[in-house]
């Protein structure tokens, strides 16, 4: 929003009178985390700390930020520098899926490019020019279906963290992040002091880096190719299974065929005895393939279910101990939206388009919108328009303003 003055004032004094009226309750003690906050940027300042809830509220109400952040650690003294003088006491783990890091196919449809070099342009998530290969410009958006696909990765990452290694729902908590994507928190005295060696084999674990499928039960001994039992699997070997044993049960030979590389006339005399294929998994052998090509087909079969079963963590943040992340029920300075909390048993069904629009009050306003795609934000739809004044509902303005596409008239 650089070089909006005015809307940037807007917004800021929208924020204010929210804060004032709905303050937040951070779910960690607020004295022992680093604070940052950002108008201009997300994070213009950092090492700033607050007593109490109360203290951090009459903050947001007063001066308003667009963005405020807190350390995924506890510290001593959170508002001291250098970092190494904060006096780490512990950290949470926080796992974040960001809409821009999933290749949905929705981007072809509502994000584009331009290249300041040479002036092509074109439909899509690129970045670098497809005629002169500079760095492009990107207009992004995000859509249902690209926060569909951020929540699928949160739910199975929910269901890894719970069944593989014994987090309850009281150590896990989750909040949408305001604009593109969920965050999960784990908050255990399990892992709180966890050295950043294990923090990272976690992560390792949960993204499927570097996995070795030998050392989980599926190796080729040269005749056959062996699998764990179906009943005595567990963690990833049983997910794998699961996928083999769904692929048996519906998938058809051209499914198969992508999977695995091989022609789907082969597939069809493979698959045409399904319960046997079905049986033979369960007990403990992946089933030949016609022919001699048994060892690369499922070493590809079992490469394809593993790439789907990947998790998008990003590694770099959310192995970082010193990080700052977003203050779950604030509100986001790209949006409007608040960073709701949402319950475990809600996160598949939750809508942010609807239920973290924070202005559902505000009169409609009107706007000139530089461009945007068709959007649907508070139960109001905008079809696809551009350089034109609109008069919209409170929750779209404060979001297409937010955005930085579209200027107050």
């Amino acid at each position: 929003m650089d070089g909006l003055g005015s809307e940037r004032v807007w917004l800021k004094g929208l924020f204010s009178r929210y804060y004032a009226q709905h303050p937040v309750s951070p779910p960690y003690d607020v004295s022992r985390r680093e604070f940052g906050h950002g108008t201009f940027k997300k994070i213009d300042a950092r090492h700033v700390s607050f007593d109490d809830a109360s203290e951090l509220n009459a903050f947001l109400a007063n001066a308003a930020p667009l963005y405020v952040s807190a350390s995924v650690s506890q510290f001593l003294n959170p508002s001291v520098q250098p970092m190494t003088a904060k006096g780490l006491v512990g950290s949470d783990l926080i796992y974040e899926f960001d809409a821009d890091d999933i290749p949905t196919p929705c981007k072809l449809v509502h994000d584009s490019w331009r290249c300041p070099h040479c002036g092509a342009s074109g439909k899509g998530h690129v970045m670098k020019c497809t005629s002169c290969a500079h760095g492009t410009e990107l207009d992004e958006w995000v859509c249902p279906e690209c926060l569909r696909a951020t929540k699928e990765q949160t739910l199975r990452l929910l269901g890894i963290l719970q069944d593989d290694f014994g987090f309850s729902e009281k150590d896990l908590s989750v909040n949408f992040s305001g604009s593109k994507g969920y965050h999960t928190h784990v908050r255990s005295t399990s892992i709180f002091t966890l050295p950043k060696s294990a923090r990272v084999e976690l992560m390792d674990y949960l993204s499927l880096f570097e996995i070795d499928l030998p050392s989980l039960g599926f190796s080729f001994d040269g005749k056959q190719y062996r699998c764990p039992r179906f009943t005595e699997s567990t963690g990833h070997a049983s997910r794998l299974l699961q996928g083999i044993l769904r692929l048996i049960e519906t998938g058809s030979s051209d499914e198969w065929a992508i999977l695995s590389g091989s022609s789907p006339r082969t597939l069809q005399s493979f698959l045409a005895d399904r319960p046997r294929l079905y049986s033979e998994v369960q007990s403990g052998i992946l089933p030949p393939l016609p022919g001699k090509k048994t060892e690369s087909f499922w070493n590809a079969t079992l490469s394809s279910l593993v790439d789907s079963l990947k998790l998008t963590i990003d590694r770099q943040t959310s192995g970082d101990i010193y990080r700052l992340i977003r203050v779950p029920d604030t509100l986001h300075g790209s949006t409007g939206f608040r960073s709701e909390s949402i319950p475990l048993a809600r996160v598949s069904e939750h809508d942010p388009f609807l239920s973290a629009t924070a202005f559902s009050t505000l009169p409609p306003r009107t706007l000139f919108v530089r461009s945007c795609p068709l959007l649907s934000i508070g139960g109001e739809v905008l079809d696809p328009i551009s350089e034109r004044e609109v008069t919209v509902s409170g929750p779209m303005a404060v979001y297409l303003v937010a955005w930085g596409a579209a200027t107050l008239r």
